[in-house]
């Protein structure tokens, strides 16, 4: 793989250019090009030196990890193909909000997890992805966004892969985006996970306000063992466990995630199990109606069950929302991403 430069710490960013015989002030044109003006292709950094142009392009140091090579919309959800040097492809979304847009970033290309719901899982895992391709997916994103005079304003990382199993790259991808190259607020960057608990423990200790959402989609064992291997390893109850010391470390309430799936998880019952689970905890829970998946036999489940398992929360003063199904129609709502643009 080139050299990655643009995500490089700053003090391999300062040796490089000592090496070059180049001052130091260069770097900061550099980034000013790239975070705050956009241009990507360092022959169109007019106020570099010819030979400093020529020695970034000679040593094959892309600003880029990955181009963007097919895109589809859907209302206010855009999906983004994108390859990377390897010629592998993930997926990247952009979302509009009334509060902003979000880009929903991948971390792996596939992922290991298992997840009986998820289309990524149904293609297995290739590698995790570096910051700088993480980082890629951003810049690709804004470039896109240029034209209207907008920016990404929010980050989640929950595209394709667990962030988690990527532990160390996806923390070094959030300090450069929290940093003042790109100035997304600790505040709105949210890390979804299937409950990796000793990641999930050294995540509290980070220092970060995140907002973490983990993804529980049962409330007893033996059920979400079936929709969830990584279950087998961390119990419910160790998994909550792990969820009150984040909201108590961070002071942030922590968002739980529950795929709805007719006729698996979507029963009065089921809502009345996590109730019992959850109740007294700094929680937040959101209910995703199942995206439909190819070649999957799961259903999504009816509007009046959906209604029924919300109220009963509601009723136990539980916060709870139900997600917009945003992208569905490109292959790009939550559940959905396989690294291929849907037809």
């Amino acid at each position: 793989m080139a050299l990655d430069f643009i995500s490089m710490a700053p003090a391999e960013k300062a040796a490089w250019l000592t090496a070059l015989g180049e001052r130091q002030y260069r770097l900061q044109q550099i980034e000013e090009w790239v975070f705050k003006q956009g241009v990507l292709e360092y022959a169109q950094m007019s106020n570099l030196p010819k030979s400093l142009r020529d020695s970034l392009l000679a040593q094959s140091v892309p600003v880029l990890a990955a181009k963007v090579v097919a895109e589809k919309a859907d209302g206010g959800t855009t999906k983004l193909l994108i390859e990377l040097f390897d010629t592998q492809v993930v997926e990247a979304v952009i979302m509009r909000y009334r509060h902003g847009l979000t880009l929903c970033v991948s971390t792996q290309v596939g992922c290991k997890m298992g997840c009986l719901f998820c289309a990524t899982a149904k293609g297995g895992f290739a590698r995790n992805l570096t910051r700088y391709e993480m980082l890629s997916q951003l810049l690709l994103a804004n470039a896109h966004l240029r034209a209207k005079g907008e920016r990404i304003t929010h980050l989640v990382l929950m595209g394709m892969g667990e962030p988690l199993d990527n532990y160390d790259e996806s923390l070094a991808f959030i300090r450069i985006a929290v940093s003042s190259l790109c100035s997304i607020s600790a505040r709105r960057i949210t890390v979804s996970t299937c409950g990796l608990v000793p990641a999930i423990e050294r995540l509290a200790a980070e220092g970060l306000p995140l907002t973490l959402t983990v993804s529980l989609n049962a409330a007893t064992d033996e059920l979400r063992q079936s929709l969830m291997p990584v279950a087998q390893t961390y119990p419910v109850n160790v998994v909550l466990a792990a969820m009150h010391r984040y909201a108590e470390a961070t002071k942030r309430r922590v968002t739980i995630e529950y795929v709805l799936i007719k006729g698996v998880n979507d029963q009065e019952r089921h809502a009345r199990d996590l109730v019992a689970k959850i109740r007294g905890g700094n929680f937040h829970v959101n209910l995703i109606p199942y995206n439909a998946v190819p070649n999957s036999a799961l259903e999504s489940p009816l509007p009046a069950s959906v209604r029924r398992f919300q109220e009963i929360l509601v009723r136990e003063g539980i916060v709870v929302t139900v997600r917009r199904g945003l992208g569905s129609r490109v292959g790009g709502a939550c559940g959905q991403l396989r690294g291929k643009l849907q037809k």
